[in-house]
Protein backbone atom coordinates (compact mmCIF):
# COMPACT_ATOMS: atom_id res chain seq x y z
CA UNK A 1 0.00 0.00 0.00
CA UNK A 2 1.55 3.48 -0.67
CA UNK A 3 1.65 6.04 1.87
CA UNK A 4 0.46 9.14 0.93
CA UNK A 5 2.04 10.98 4.11
CA UNK A 6 5.15 9.67 4.80
CA UNK A 7 6.26 9.28 8.56
CA UNK A 8 8.59 12.05 9.75
CA UNK A 9 12.24 10.18 10.81
CA UNK A 10 11.76 11.10 14.32
CA UNK A 11 8.62 8.59 14.61
CA UNK A 12 10.11 6.43 11.67
CA UNK A 13 12.89 6.01 14.19
CA UNK A 14 11.06 5.33 17.33
CA UNK A 15 9.07 2.79 15.20
CA UNK A 16 12.17 1.01 14.59
CA UNK A 17 13.49 0.88 17.73
CA UNK A 18 9.89 -0.39 19.19
CA UNK A 19 10.00 -3.32 16.71
CA UNK A 20 13.31 -4.19 17.88
CA UNK A 21 11.84 -4.50 21.31
CA UNK A 22 9.02 -5.80 20.77
CA UNK A 23 11.01 -9.03 18.82
CA UNK A 24 12.77 -9.34 21.67
CA UNK A 25 9.62 -9.24 23.52
CA UNK A 26 8.55 -12.21 21.03
CA UNK A 27 11.66 -14.02 21.64
CA UNK A 28 11.06 -14.05 25.06
CA UNK A 29 7.25 -15.43 24.53
CA UNK A 30 6.19 -12.24 26.50
CA UNK A 31 2.84 -11.50 24.73
CA UNK A 32 1.78 -14.40 23.36
CA UNK A 33 -1.47 -16.05 23.74
CA UNK A 34 -1.60 -19.57 25.76
CA UNK A 35 -2.09 -21.40 22.93
CA UNK A 36 -1.96 -21.22 18.85
CA UNK A 37 -3.54 -23.81 17.26
CA UNK A 38 -0.58 -25.70 14.28
CA UNK A 39 -2.64 -24.28 11.55
CA UNK A 40 -2.61 -20.91 12.90
CA UNK A 41 1.07 -20.68 13.08
CA UNK A 42 1.68 -19.47 9.86
CA UNK A 43 -0.70 -16.87 10.50
CA UNK A 44 0.98 -15.76 13.65
CA UNK A 45 4.39 -15.49 11.89
CA UNK A 46 3.12 -13.02 9.49
CA UNK A 47 1.27 -10.62 12.18
CA UNK A 48 4.68 -10.35 13.54
CA UNK A 49 6.91 -9.74 10.74
CA UNK A 50 4.22 -7.01 9.04
CA UNK A 51 4.14 -5.36 13.08
CA UNK A 52 6.09 -2.61 12.27
CA UNK A 53 4.25 -1.92 8.57
CA UNK A 54 1.11 -2.05 10.53
CA UNK A 55 2.04 0.39 13.63
CA UNK A 56 3.34 2.90 10.78
CA UNK A 57 -0.31 2.30 8.48
CA UNK A 58 -2.22 2.93 12.13
CA UNK A 59 -0.77 6.18 12.35
CA UNK A 60 -1.53 7.51 9.46
CA UNK A 61 -5.28 6.55 9.41
CA UNK A 62 -5.28 7.80 13.00
CA UNK A 63 -3.83 10.67 11.81
CA UNK A 64 -6.93 11.68 9.84
CA UNK A 65 -9.25 14.32 11.31
CA UNK A 66 -12.09 11.84 10.77
CA UNK A 67 -14.88 13.62 13.17
CA UNK A 68 -18.50 13.06 12.30
CA UNK A 69 -20.36 15.85 14.81
CA UNK A 70 -18.59 18.84 12.93
CA UNK A 71 -19.85 19.91 9.90
CA UNK A 72 -15.89 21.35 8.35
CA UNK A 73 -14.03 17.32 8.98
CA UNK A 74 -16.51 15.96 6.41
CA UNK A 75 -14.09 16.20 3.93
CA UNK A 76 -11.34 14.09 6.34
CA UNK A 77 -14.12 11.33 6.89
CA UNK A 78 -14.45 11.20 3.59
CA UNK A 79 -10.43 10.81 3.42
CA UNK A 80 -10.53 8.47 6.25
CA UNK A 81 -13.24 6.37 4.82
CA UNK A 82 -11.29 6.28 1.31
CA UNK A 83 -8.09 5.41 3.28
CA UNK A 84 -9.07 2.79 4.27
CA UNK A 85 -10.88 1.92 0.77
CA UNK A 86 -7.16 1.60 -0.62
CA UNK A 87 -5.84 -0.64 2.10
CA UNK A 88 -8.85 -2.77 0.84
CA UNK A 89 -8.02 -2.52 -2.71
CA UNK A 90 -4.48 -3.22 -1.31
CA UNK A 91 -4.83 -6.69 0.39
CA UNK A 92 -6.89 -8.54 -2.20
CA UNK A 93 -10.68 -8.26 -1.38
CA UNK A 94 -12.76 -8.56 -4.33
CA UNK A 95 -14.75 -5.22 -3.96
CA UNK A 96 -13.93 -2.34 -2.10
CA UNK A 97 -15.73 1.24 -2.71
CA UNK A 98 -17.48 4.24 -0.52
CA UNK A 99 -20.88 3.79 -1.01
CA UNK A 100 -22.90 7.98 -0.45
CA UNK A 101 -25.41 7.74 2.64
CA UNK A 102 -27.18 11.14 3.21
CA UNK A 103 -24.27 11.81 5.86
CA UNK A 104 -20.98 10.21 5.37
CA UNK A 105 -20.22 7.33 3.09
CA UNK A 106 -19.67 3.52 4.44
CA UNK A 107 -16.87 1.81 3.30
CA UNK A 108 -17.80 -1.43 1.96
CA UNK A 109 -15.38 -4.19 1.06
CA UNK A 110 -16.05 -8.13 0.29
CA UNK A 111 -14.06 -11.50 -0.58
CA UNK A 112 -16.40 -13.65 -1.77
CA UNK A 113 -14.78 -16.67 -3.55
CA UNK A 114 -15.52 -19.13 -1.15
CA UNK A 115 -19.01 -20.73 -2.67
CA UNK A 116 -21.19 -23.03 -0.50
CA UNK A 117 -19.13 -21.44 2.33
CA UNK A 118 -20.75 -19.24 4.90
CA UNK A 119 -20.65 -15.19 4.71
CA UNK A 120 -19.24 -12.98 7.49
CA UNK A 121 -20.22 -9.63 7.97
CA UNK A 122 -18.31 -7.40 10.19
CA UNK A 123 -18.91 -4.19 11.39
CA UNK A 124 -16.53 -1.11 12.72
CA UNK A 125 -16.90 2.82 12.36
CA UNK A 126 -14.07 5.02 11.33
CA UNK A 127 -15.60 8.53 12.42
CA UNK A 128 -14.47 9.80 15.85
CA UNK A 129 -15.05 12.26 18.78
CA UNK A 130 -14.09 15.48 18.87
CA UNK A 131 -10.92 17.05 20.73
CA UNK A 132 -10.47 19.28 23.29
CA UNK A 133 -6.59 19.78 22.29
CA UNK A 134 -5.12 21.95 25.06
CA UNK A 135 -5.81 18.64 27.09
CA UNK A 136 -3.65 16.80 25.41
CA UNK A 137 -0.45 15.59 26.11
CA UNK A 138 0.55 15.17 22.23
CA UNK A 139 -1.86 16.66 19.50
CA UNK A 140 -4.66 14.40 18.82
CA UNK A 141 -3.78 13.87 14.99
CA UNK A 142 -0.22 13.47 14.93
CA UNK A 143 -0.47 9.83 16.85
CA UNK A 144 2.64 8.82 19.20
CA UNK A 145 3.86 5.49 19.91
CA UNK A 146 5.23 5.41 23.38
CA UNK A 147 5.23 2.90 26.15
CA UNK A 148 3.70 0.24 23.57
CA UNK A 149 0.55 2.46 23.10
CA UNK A 150 -0.54 4.47 20.08
CA UNK A 151 -1.79 7.76 21.06
CA UNK A 152 -4.69 9.87 19.44
CA UNK A 153 -7.84 10.39 18.79
CA UNK A 154 -9.40 7.25 17.36
CA UNK A 155 -6.93 4.94 17.99
CA UNK A 156 -8.85 2.72 20.38
CA UNK A 157 -13.01 3.73 19.20
CA UNK A 158 -13.16 2.21 16.71
CA UNK A 159 -10.22 2.61 14.06
CA UNK A 160 -8.16 -0.14 16.11
CA UNK A 161 -11.63 -2.64 15.45
CA UNK A 162 -11.13 -1.27 11.39
CA UNK A 163 -7.85 -2.29 11.42
CA UNK A 164 -7.55 -5.66 13.52
CA UNK A 165 -9.99 -7.32 11.57
CA UNK A 166 -8.35 -5.91 7.78
CA UNK A 167 -4.68 -7.15 8.94
CA UNK A 168 -6.23 -10.54 10.27
CA UNK A 169 -8.07 -10.67 6.61
CA UNK A 170 -4.29 -10.01 5.20
CA UNK A 171 -2.71 -12.35 7.48
CA UNK A 172 -5.14 -15.31 5.71
CA UNK A 173 -5.17 -13.92 2.59
CA UNK A 174 -1.07 -13.34 2.32
CA UNK A 175 0.02 -16.87 3.40
CA UNK A 176 -3.40 -18.88 1.99
CA UNK A 177 -4.37 -16.98 -0.95
CA UNK A 178 -7.73 -17.57 0.23
CA UNK A 179 -10.26 -16.81 3.14
CA UNK A 180 -11.88 -20.15 4.49
CA UNK A 181 -15.23 -18.02 4.54
CA UNK A 182 -16.41 -15.09 2.85
CA UNK A 183 -16.22 -11.84 4.33
CA UNK A 184 -17.95 -8.43 3.93
CA UNK A 185 -16.89 -5.15 5.49
CA UNK A 186 -18.69 -2.86 6.99
CA UNK A 187 -17.20 0.43 8.09
CA UNK A 188 -20.10 3.41 8.74
CA UNK A 189 -18.62 6.91 9.04
CA UNK A 190 -21.63 8.41 11.40
CA UNK A 191 -21.69 6.12 14.17
CA UNK A 192 -20.28 8.86 17.10
CA UNK A 193 -23.85 11.09 16.19
CA UNK A 194 -25.85 7.92 16.78
CA UNK A 195 -25.81 6.57 13.30
CA UNK A 196 -29.01 8.64 12.40
CA UNK A 197 -28.29 6.89 8.36
CA UNK A 198 -27.47 3.42 8.44
CA UNK A 199 -31.04 2.63 8.94
CA UNK A 200 -31.55 3.82 5.17
CA UNK A 201 -28.43 2.47 4.38
CA UNK A 202 -28.56 -1.10 5.42
CA UNK A 203 -32.55 -0.75 3.68
CA UNK A 204 -31.09 0.11 0.18
CA UNK A 205 -28.48 -2.21 0.46
CA UNK A 206 -30.16 -5.70 1.97
CA UNK A 207 -28.97 -7.57 -0.83
CA UNK A 208 -25.59 -6.54 -1.45
CA UNK A 209 -25.25 -6.94 2.74
CA UNK A 210 -26.19 -10.47 2.87
CA UNK A 211 -24.61 -12.61 5.17
CA UNK A 212 -24.90 -15.76 7.40
CA UNK A 213 -23.15 -13.91 10.92
CA UNK A 214 -22.29 -10.91 11.85
CA UNK A 215 -19.44 -9.42 14.02
CA UNK A 216 -19.31 -5.78 15.65
CA UNK A 217 -15.58 -4.69 15.76
CA UNK A 218 -16.86 -1.85 18.03
CA UNK A 219 -16.24 -3.73 21.04
CA UNK A 220 -13.62 -4.71 24.08
CA UNK A 221 -12.14 -6.80 26.37
CA UNK A 222 -12.66 -6.82 30.02
CA UNK A 223 -8.91 -6.74 30.47
CA UNK A 224 -5.29 -7.62 28.55
CA UNK A 225 -6.29 -11.01 29.92
CA UNK A 226 -9.60 -11.26 30.80
CA UNK A 227 -11.84 -12.02 27.77
CA UNK A 228 -15.98 -10.46 27.68
CA UNK A 229 -18.85 -10.62 25.44
CA UNK A 230 -21.04 -7.64 25.76
CA UNK A 231 -24.51 -9.03 25.47
CA UNK A 232 -26.25 -5.99 26.65
CA UNK A 233 -26.39 -2.53 24.80
CA UNK A 234 -27.89 1.00 26.13
CA UNK A 235 -29.40 3.31 23.47
CA UNK A 236 -28.70 7.23 23.22
CA UNK A 237 -29.72 10.39 21.84
CA UNK A 238 -29.03 14.15 22.31
CA UNK A 239 -30.19 17.18 22.69
CA UNK A 240 -28.97 20.78 22.91
CA UNK A 241 -30.68 23.63 23.87
CA UNK A 242 -30.65 27.69 24.78
CA UNK A 243 -31.77 29.77 26.95
CA UNK A 244 -31.64 33.47 26.35
CA UNK A 245 -32.61 35.83 28.67
CA UNK A 246 -31.38 39.24 26.67
CA UNK A 247 -30.19 40.73 22.91
CA UNK A 248 -26.72 41.43 24.52
CA UNK A 249 -24.96 40.67 27.58
CA UNK A 250 -25.29 43.45 29.90
CA UNK A 251 -22.83 45.40 32.34
CA UNK A 252 -22.88 43.96 35.62
CA UNK A 253 -22.93 47.23 37.77
CA UNK A 254 -25.30 49.03 35.69
CA UNK A 255 -27.97 46.50 34.91
CA UNK A 256 -27.47 43.79 38.13
CA UNK A 257 -30.04 43.38 40.45
CA UNK A 258 -32.74 43.94 37.76
CA UNK A 259 -31.73 41.85 34.36
CA UNK A 260 -32.27 38.52 34.70
CA UNK A 261 -29.32 36.28 33.89
CA UNK A 262 -29.18 33.46 31.47
CA UNK A 263 -27.12 31.50 33.03
CA UNK A 264 -28.32 31.67 36.03
CA UNK A 265 -31.69 30.40 34.68
CA UNK A 266 -29.79 27.60 32.90
CA UNK A 267 -28.50 26.14 36.40
CA UNK A 268 -31.63 26.76 37.74
CA UNK A 269 -33.31 24.01 34.34
CA UNK A 270 -30.79 22.07 35.37
CA UNK A 271 -30.83 21.84 38.95
CA UNK A 272 -34.72 20.87 38.33
CA UNK A 273 -33.93 17.91 36.28
CA UNK A 274 -32.65 15.45 38.75
CA UNK A 275 -33.57 15.11 43.03
CA UNK A 276 -31.70 14.63 45.70
CA UNK A 277 -30.32 11.05 45.17
CA UNK A 278 -29.37 12.42 41.25
CA UNK A 279 -32.55 9.95 39.82
CA UNK A 280 -33.89 11.98 36.61
CA UNK A 281 -36.72 13.88 37.91
CA UNK A 282 -38.55 14.82 34.25
CA UNK A 283 -41.79 13.10 34.75
CA UNK A 284 -42.66 10.27 32.99
CA UNK A 285 -38.53 9.28 32.34
CA UNK A 286 -38.74 5.65 34.01
CA UNK A 287 -42.39 4.96 33.22
CA UNK A 288 -40.69 2.00 30.19
CA UNK A 289 -37.96 0.70 32.57
CA UNK A 290 -38.49 -2.75 33.08
CA UNK A 291 -36.96 -3.65 36.38
CA UNK A 292 -33.75 -5.07 36.89
CA UNK A 293 -33.99 -9.31 36.75
CA UNK A 294 -32.47 -11.65 38.86
CA UNK A 295 -30.97 -12.64 36.36
CA UNK A 296 -28.93 -9.49 35.29
CA UNK A 297 -28.08 -9.38 39.26
CA UNK A 298 -26.26 -12.89 38.68
CA UNK A 299 -24.81 -11.94 35.98
CA UNK A 300 -23.17 -8.52 37.89
CA UNK A 301 -22.05 -10.88 40.66
CA UNK A 302 -19.73 -12.67 38.55
CA UNK A 303 -17.76 -9.61 37.20
CA UNK A 304 -14.85 -8.78 39.60
CA UNK A 305 -15.62 -5.01 39.61
CA UNK A 306 -14.39 -3.10 41.63
CA UNK A 307 -15.39 0.89 41.78
CA UNK A 308 -12.28 2.19 43.67
CA UNK A 309 -10.35 1.13 39.88
CA UNK A 310 -12.93 3.75 38.07
CA UNK A 311 -12.77 6.37 40.53
CA UNK A 312 -8.62 6.08 40.31
CA UNK A 313 -8.91 6.17 36.58
CA UNK A 314 -11.07 9.42 36.59
CA UNK A 315 -9.46 10.75 39.26
CA UNK A 316 -13.17 11.10 41.42
CA UNK A 317 -13.34 11.49 44.48
CA UNK A 318 -17.52 10.16 45.38
CA UNK A 319 -19.40 8.14 43.31
CA UNK A 320 -22.59 8.97 42.79
CA UNK A 321 -26.50 7.81 41.70
CA UNK A 322 -29.20 6.37 43.70
CA UNK A 323 -27.81 3.65 46.13
CA UNK A 324 -31.26 1.34 45.12
CA UNK A 325 -29.02 0.39 42.85
CA UNK A 326 -25.60 -1.46 42.72
CA UNK A 327 -22.60 0.68 40.20
CA UNK A 328 -23.12 -1.97 37.12
CA UNK A 329 -26.96 -2.21 37.41
CA UNK A 330 -27.44 1.29 37.05
CA UNK A 331 -24.65 2.00 34.63
CA UNK A 332 -25.99 -1.41 32.40
CA UNK A 333 -29.47 -1.48 33.03
CA UNK A 334 -30.75 2.07 34.28
CA UNK A 335 -31.30 5.13 32.05
CA UNK A 336 -29.14 8.17 32.33
CA UNK A 337 -29.63 12.12 31.27
CA UNK A 338 -26.14 13.64 31.53
CA UNK A 339 -25.31 17.19 31.03
CA UNK A 340 -22.70 16.76 29.15
CA UNK A 341 -21.44 20.45 27.88
CA UNK A 342 -22.29 23.74 29.06
CA UNK A 343 -21.45 27.34 27.46
CA UNK A 344 -22.58 30.56 28.97
CA UNK A 345 -20.86 34.58 29.84
CA UNK A 346 -17.29 35.23 29.54
CA UNK A 347 -15.45 31.55 29.74
CA UNK A 348 -12.02 32.76 27.55
CA UNK A 349 -8.93 31.18 29.79
CA UNK A 350 -7.72 34.77 30.71
CA UNK A 351 -9.41 37.36 30.96
CA UNK A 352 -12.85 38.95 33.57
CA UNK A 353 -15.75 40.69 32.12
CA UNK A 354 -17.84 41.56 34.22
CA UNK A 355 -21.10 41.01 32.31
CA UNK A 356 -24.67 39.55 32.74
CA UNK A 357 -24.88 36.93 30.29
CA UNK A 358 -27.46 37.17 27.96
CA UNK A 359 -27.45 33.43 26.44
CA UNK A 360 -26.25 30.27 27.50
CA UNK A 361 -26.46 26.46 25.98
CA UNK A 362 -26.38 22.84 27.00
CA UNK A 363 -26.00 19.36 25.73
CA UNK A 364 -27.81 16.29 26.45
CA UNK A 365 -26.98 12.97 25.93
CA UNK A 366 -29.76 10.29 27.59
CA UNK A 367 -28.70 6.71 27.62
CA UNK A 368 -31.78 4.82 27.03
CA UNK A 369 -32.59 1.37 28.35
CA UNK A 370 -35.49 -1.61 27.76
CA UNK A 371 -38.48 -0.13 25.89
CA UNK A 372 -37.23 3.96 25.93
CA UNK A 373 -37.20 5.15 22.27
CA UNK A 374 -35.09 8.46 21.57
CA UNK A 375 -38.11 10.64 20.59
CA UNK A 376 -40.11 9.93 23.34
CA UNK A 377 -37.47 10.91 25.55
CA UNK A 378 -36.85 14.30 23.93
CA UNK A 379 -40.44 15.20 23.92
CA UNK A 380 -40.54 14.79 28.07
CA UNK A 381 -37.73 16.78 28.66
CA UNK A 382 -38.87 19.38 26.54
CA UNK A 383 -42.05 19.45 28.09
CA UNK A 384 -40.08 19.71 31.45
CA UNK A 385 -37.71 22.55 30.67
CA UNK A 386 -40.75 24.14 29.63
CA UNK A 387 -42.35 24.00 32.31
CA UNK A 388 -39.43 25.11 34.43
CA UNK A 389 -38.38 27.31 32.37
CA UNK A 390 -37.91 30.61 34.57
CA UNK A 391 -39.27 33.71 34.00
CA UNK A 392 -37.87 36.32 31.57
CA UNK A 393 -36.04 33.56 29.78
CA UNK A 394 -37.15 31.55 26.68
CA UNK A 395 -35.72 28.62 25.20
CA UNK A 396 -34.89 27.32 21.87
CA UNK A 397 -34.23 23.26 20.80
CA UNK A 398 -31.65 22.16 18.29
CA UNK A 399 -32.77 18.32 17.82
CA UNK A 400 -29.65 15.87 16.50
CA UNK A 401 -30.88 13.26 13.78
CA UNK A 402 -31.46 10.33 14.93
CA UNK A 403 -30.96 8.06 17.91
CA UNK A 404 -29.22 4.57 18.99
CA UNK A 405 -32.10 2.22 20.62
CA UNK A 406 -30.76 -0.61 23.35
CA UNK A 407 -30.46 -4.41 22.34
CA UNK A 408 -29.76 -7.69 23.49
CA UNK A 409 -28.37 -10.30 22.28
CA UNK A 410 -28.74 -14.06 23.61
CA UNK A 411 -25.83 -16.28 25.12
CA UNK A 412 -27.43 -19.52 23.94
CA UNK A 413 -26.79 -19.52 19.72
CA UNK A 414 -24.21 -21.14 17.63
CA UNK A 415 -23.37 -17.62 16.80
CA UNK A 416 -22.28 -16.60 20.68
CA UNK A 417 -20.81 -20.00 20.84
CA UNK A 418 -18.42 -19.37 18.50
CA UNK A 419 -17.08 -16.54 19.21
CA UNK A 420 -16.55 -17.52 22.41
CA UNK A 421 -14.73 -20.60 21.48
CA UNK A 422 -11.83 -18.52 20.06
CA UNK A 423 -12.26 -15.85 23.05
CA UNK A 424 -11.79 -19.02 25.25
CA UNK A 425 -8.94 -20.62 23.25
CA UNK A 426 -6.48 -17.54 22.99
CA UNK A 427 -7.51 -15.81 26.38
CA UNK A 428 -7.20 -19.54 28.19
CA UNK A 429 -10.47 -18.98 30.27
CA UNK A 430 -14.08 -18.21 29.33
CA UNK A 431 -15.37 -14.62 28.42
CA UNK A 432 -17.39 -12.95 30.94
CA UNK A 433 -20.82 -11.65 29.87
CA UNK A 434 -21.18 -8.18 29.72
CA UNK A 435 -23.49 -5.71 29.49
CA UNK A 436 -22.97 -2.05 28.34
CA UNK A 437 -23.46 1.33 29.18
CA UNK A 438 -22.35 2.66 25.77
CA UNK A 439 -24.46 2.52 22.73
CA UNK A 440 -23.74 1.60 19.13
CA UNK A 441 -26.76 2.48 17.33
CA UNK A 442 -26.28 -0.02 14.49
CA UNK A 443 -26.64 -3.16 16.48
CA UNK A 444 -30.21 -3.29 16.59
CA UNK A 445 -30.84 -1.89 12.70
CA UNK A 446 -28.40 -4.94 11.36
CA UNK A 447 -30.92 -7.30 13.57
CA UNK A 448 -34.09 -5.49 12.60
CA UNK A 449 -32.86 -5.27 8.75
CA UNK A 450 -30.67 -7.84 7.64
CA UNK A 451 -31.75 -10.58 10.13
CA UNK A 452 -28.67 -10.92 11.82
CA UNK A 453 -27.30 -10.98 15.34
CA UNK A 454 -24.23 -9.20 15.36
CA UNK A 455 -21.88 -10.76 18.26
CA UNK A 456 -19.33 -8.08 19.47
CA UNK A 457 -15.80 -9.24 18.68
CA UNK A 458 -13.30 -6.24 19.88
CA UNK A 459 -10.29 -5.74 21.95
CA UNK A 460 -10.66 -1.85 23.28
CA UNK A 461 -10.03 -1.84 26.70
CA UNK A 462 -12.03 0.40 29.84
CA UNK A 463 -8.72 2.40 30.40
CA UNK A 464 -7.63 3.36 26.94
CA UNK A 465 -9.77 6.94 27.16
CA UNK A 466 -12.37 6.73 24.63
CA UNK A 467 -14.00 9.98 23.99
CA UNK A 468 -11.65 11.16 26.22
CA UNK A 469 -7.99 13.41 26.22
CA UNK A 470 -4.82 11.06 25.25
CA UNK A 471 -6.70 7.94 23.76
CA UNK A 472 -4.88 4.96 23.21
CA UNK A 473 -4.89 1.62 22.23
CA UNK A 474 -2.04 -0.87 22.95
CA UNK A 475 0.22 -2.60 20.60
CA UNK A 476 -0.48 -5.88 22.04
CA UNK A 477 -4.05 -5.72 21.49
CA UNK A 478 -3.32 -5.20 17.86
CA UNK A 479 -1.67 -8.62 17.60
CA UNK A 480 -4.10 -10.90 19.85
CA UNK A 481 -6.98 -9.35 17.38
CA UNK A 482 -5.65 -10.26 14.75
CA UNK A 483 -5.03 -13.87 16.08
CA UNK A 484 -8.55 -14.00 17.13
CA UNK A 485 -9.92 -13.14 14.26
CA UNK A 486 -7.94 -15.27 12.04
CA UNK A 487 -9.25 -18.47 14.60
CA UNK A 488 -12.57 -17.45 14.20
CA UNK A 489 -13.15 -17.09 10.56
CA UNK A 490 -10.91 -20.89 10.82
CA UNK A 491 -12.97 -22.36 13.47
CA UNK A 492 -16.51 -20.83 12.02
CA UNK A 493 -15.84 -22.41 8.74
CA UNK A 494 -14.85 -26.36 10.34
CA UNK A 495 -17.76 -25.92 12.73
CA UNK A 496 -19.97 -24.99 9.93
CA UNK A 497 -18.32 -27.76 7.54
CA UNK A 498 -19.69 -30.49 10.22
CA UNK A 499 -22.87 -29.53 10.61
CA UNK A 500 -23.28 -30.34 6.51
CA UNK A 501 -22.12 -33.78 7.09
Amino acid sequence: MKISNPLSLPIFVSLTLFANMYSAAQNANAAKPRQVKPTLVAYEKYIDDKMDAHLKEFIELVSIPSISSIPSNKPDVAKAGAWIVNKLKDIGMTTAQLIPTNGNPVVYGSWNKAPGKPTVLIYGHYDVQPVKESEWNNPPFSPVLKDGKIFGRGASDDKSGVMTTIWAVEAMLNKDGKLPVNVKFMFEGDEEIGSPYFKAFLEKNKELLQADFALNADDGQYDENIPAMTLSLRGSVQLQFTVKTANIDAHSGQFGGKTPNAVLAMSQIIGSLYDKLGNVAVEGFYDKVVPVTSAQKETIKKIPYDPAKDMALLGTTAETGDPAYSPLERTWYRPTLEIVGMQGGYTAAEGHSNIIPGNAMARITCRLVNNQTGPEIIDLIVKHINKHCPVGATVTYQFKPGFASPVTLPADTKEYKYVSDVLSEIYGKQPLQLASGGSVGAMLYIKEILGLLAYPLGFELADEKWHASNEFFRVSSIRKGQLVYCNYLQHLADEESKLKK
